[in-house]
């Protein structure tokens, strides 16, 4: 039995005066052509690089500083490398952060390159006066259908969508206060890197800042598709949480581990999760205990205000570790991983990251005298077998 018809899409426009293009889609849409939607819409300039920015989709505080360099740095990135930024599109929380903060750049003009920054919520998300707002804003939506559908009184979220992004999706699966899950992101990031038509590579990478336990569902999306995490330290909740768990079960030099025991998960959510659950807690341990298998430490990467350089060095050294690996686990033609590399050494100079273009030049120049050494050594033997040819003869 069909419970669902088919309709025009007719809430679609740009909202003024800050030029955001919004879309409300069906959920069960193919991400392989939301994907190609969008690049026709840039142009048809496809991302190198995809930040999916999450975490936090409430309120929450960190100090200025590293507020700063979070918001530096991931603009710094896309504007660089041609990236792509989504977060989950709302006005609170991480998502806000991201698009204010793209809003300064832009008044600044601080940076040539627009941002391309897509929100990914849900129709039922977001509040009434909001769908309300959207439908009147839609060229195509029948005047006569722009009235509310839910009693002023009624109980639903107070979400409405960032205004900043210069795109938003809004998925819908027909139910209002819909559960705003991981499922489309994921999707749209694994399309978009499955596009390699004409050599095209783009590499995805989630930058986790706060967070709560509904959370850990981007974690366990990312690590399942081999995607790098780069953990804010200090940034509050999950992503300190288990910067802290990675940081007591690992060497200084992040190439040994140890299983953490439930204990120290437990004790670890107790401290930045002070106020849920004891069942919680409990279903909670188990997740991050996958999360952090020593299989997926590779993917696994905090950025420290205290330790590190800059964002824009992690992000680029997660690339990095995660593309050797793979490089190194599959058994890709060689062609297809010198174009990986190639990549990566044209991104580490864009980004003046020249600790992750050293390593590969230098094995590149060790295979060339190698080689060299191999036509000498050729060369001598070929010489050798013509002088005894010779002295035979004579």
């Amino acid at each position: 039995m069909k419970y669902s018809v088919e309709v025009p899409i007719n809430v679609f426009g740009i909202l003024k005066p800050t030029g955001c293009k919004f879309l409300r889609i069906d959920n069960r849409l193919p991400m392989e052509d939301l994907y190609q939607f969008i690049v026709e819409d840039c142009d048809r300039q496809k991302p190198t690089l995809i930040l999916s920015v999450y975490g936090g989709a409430k309120y929450f505080t960190t100090t200025e500083r590293l507020e700063k360099e979070i918001i530096r740095g991931i603009i710094h990135a896309a504007t660089m490398a041609n990236a792509w930024i989504l977060t989950a599109g709302i006005d609170n929380g991480i998502s806000k952060l991201v698009g204010e903060g793209i809003s300064h750049y832009r008044l600044l003009q601080e940076y040539p390159l627009t941002v391309k920054c897509i929100g990914m919520t849900t129709w039922g998300t977001i509040n009434e006066d909001t769908r309300l707002e959207l439908k009147s804003s839609s060229s195509r939506f029948p005047t006569s259908l722009c009235q509310r559908q839910i009693p002023d009184d009624a109980q639903e979220y107070k979400e409405t969508i960032e205004r900043n992004h210069t795109h938003c999706i809004l998925f819908d699966g027909g139910k209002l206060n819909e559960y705003l899950s991981d499922a489309h992101r994921d999707k749209f990031v694994i399309a978009a890197c499955k596009d390699t038509h004409n050599d095209h590579i783009c590499f995805p990478v989630t930058i986790m800042v706060e967070g709560g336990l509904g959370s850990l569902e981007v974690l366990e999306n990312d690590l399942k598709a081999k995607r790098p995490i780069v953990l804010i330290q200090g940034s509050g909740r999950l992503a300190d949480a288990l910067a802290m768990l990675i940081e007591q079960t690992s060497n200084s030099d992040r190439n040994q581990y140890r299983i953490q025991s439930e204990q120290e998960i437990e004790q670890a959510l107790d401290r930045f999760f002070p106020s849920v659950s004891y069942s919680d807690i409990g279903s909670a341990t188990k997740r991050i205990q996958k999360i952090l298998q020593e299989e997926n430490r590779y993917l696994l990467h905090v950025f420290s205000m205290n330790r590190d350089k800059n964002i824009v060095n992690t992000i680029f050294k997660a690339i990095f570790t995660v593309t050797k690996m793979k490089n190194k686990n599959e058994s890709s033609e060689q062609e297809q991983r010198r174009n990986r590399e190639d990549e990566l050494v044209e991104l580490a100079f864009e980004w003046n990251y020249l600790d992750g273009a050293l390593p590969i030049l230098q094995a590149r120049q060790d295979e060339m005298l190698k080689i060299q050494n191999e036509m000498l050594k050729i060369q001598n033997e070929i010489k050798i077998q013509k002088d005894i040819s010779n002295k035979v003869r004579s």
